[in-house]
């Protein structure tokens, strides 16, 4: 009598990545030498690069909310002790500081201001980077005849350093020009204004809903309180 011998299983084979599979495995990582000594090691340039361009883009953000905030400590946050800026002869040149302290008073005596920001072009060399961006500024001012709108487009062409030099620095405004490309000034219609007064209109300081966003629904577990609501198309008015 013959006894058969157990067949050898077969060895599973590893998964294989597929071949165009992006894998964080390809970049580099800082060990943890260079995480405990505070130096990080050196990344690949264009990812370098395309972090510089995010963070250069997110001073230029900061800058349009803190204007449209008032919200002085993030105005002064992206500006370097010894920045400079240049509105023009007429309206503004002189330091950082006696900018803060100007455009808020500006700001103050209007009743509103929007700024946006698009179109940003970095040209990058080492801790240094020239940025030009886009911008539209709408700003509401009270006239004893009435309310105006002033719209304003134009560029802003700004001088960025990074201090202290490499990655671990921090990208903020040595120098800003602005330029104007246009401007337009028309009697203000508040329609709109007055027939949806229950909308969420914003605030100039940090009663503003964006400071507030950690304590939105869903955030710590709670549901709306407004679900079950129901509206028609005539909720809104034009």
């Amino acid at each position: 009598m013959t006894t058969k011998k157990p067949s050898a299983q077969k060895k599973a084979k590893p998964a294989t990545k597929p071949k165009n599979a992006l894998s964080l495995m390809r970049f580099p990582r800082p060990n943890i030498v260079s995480q405990l000594s505070g130096k990080s090691e050196t990344l690949n340039p264009r990812l370098q690069a395309a972090i510089d361009r995010s963070e250069i883009a997110d001073v230029l953000y900061k800058f349009a909310r803190a204007l449209d905030r008032m919200d002085e400590n993030l105005l002064r946050s992206v500006l370097h002790h010894d920045a400079t800026l240049d509105l023009g002869p007429g309206l503004f040149q002189g330091t950082g500081g006696e900018y803060v302290y100007w455009v808020l008073g500006v700001y103050q005596g209007v009743r509103s201001s929007h700024h946006m920001i698009a179109n940003v072009h970095a040209d990058l060399e080492g801790d240094t980077a020239l940025v030009e961006s886009y911008f539209q500024k709408h700003i509401r001012v009270e006239k004893p005849i009435g309310r105006e709108d002033v719209f304003l487009g134009g560029r802003n062409l700004d001088h960025f350093e990074r201090r202290p030099a490499g990655p671990a620095g921090a990208w903020k405004i040595v120098h800003r020009k602005e330029i104007l490309d246009w401007a337009r000034t028309e009697a203000a219609s508040d329609i709109f204004y007055h027939q949806n007064p229950d909308a969420h209109w914003s605030q100039r300081a940090k009663a503003d809903a964006s400071y507030h966003m950690s304590q939105f629904p869903g955030t710590q577990g709670k549901a709306p309180s407004f679900l079950g609501r129901h509206y028609d198309s005539k909720s809104i008015k034009f």
